[in-house]
């Protein structure tokens, strides 16, 4: 306990950095998959790849959870718990459509009106992702990782819609 405490002030102290470490390296990999995305082809082709981008980072941020379930029981479920848990998985929710936001291409060239839309619009899949993801990996929803990734890529491309009308 002596070296327990040294450390962290309490359970929930160390639940929320185990979550902080796994909501980082989703983030991580997300990013890089957005990276690899947009390196291949041309400087031309880059706003013309989002859909193909967004499958790579939903396909990567997927991975870290779905390939090692102590992993999405701390982002999904531990997270989902009370007090400062639930405080940090709101805020990852919030950090990850920022990420979004400020990652793919289409995005970033909106208007403001339109980015409002869409900035609401990507907090309101990222918090569904995370439920679908959830559900997926408990066993109450039964979807291959194939079907998962194609779901939510649609449901992002959506976001990235925004403006196009």
């Amino acid at each position: 306990p002596r070296y327990f405490y040294e450390s962290f002030a309490s359970l929930d102290d160390l639940l929320v950095a185990v979550v902080d470490l796994v909501a980082a390296e989703v983030a991580s990999a997300t990013l890089a998959a957005i990276a690899a995305a947009r390196d291949a082809g041309t400087p031309e082709q880059f706003h013309d790849r989002s859909d193909g981008q967004v499958r790579a980072a939903i396909d990567a941020g997927y991975a870290v959870v779905a390939d090692d379930p102590r992993k999405a029981t701390a982002l999904l479920v531990a997270g989902a718990g009370h007090g400062p848990l639930r405080d940090r998985r709101h805020k990852i929710v919030i950090d990850y459509a920022e990420l979004a936001m400020a990652n793919l291409p289409r995005l970033g060239a909106i208007s403001l009106t339109d980015r409002a839309r869409a900035r609401a619009t990507a907090l309101f899949v990222m918090g569904g992702a995370a439920e679908l993801i959830e559900a997926v990996l408990s066993g109450a929803l039964r979807l291959s990782r194939a079907q998962v990734v194609d779901l939510l890529t649609d449901m992002w491309m959506s976001v990235l819609t925004v403006g196009d009308d």
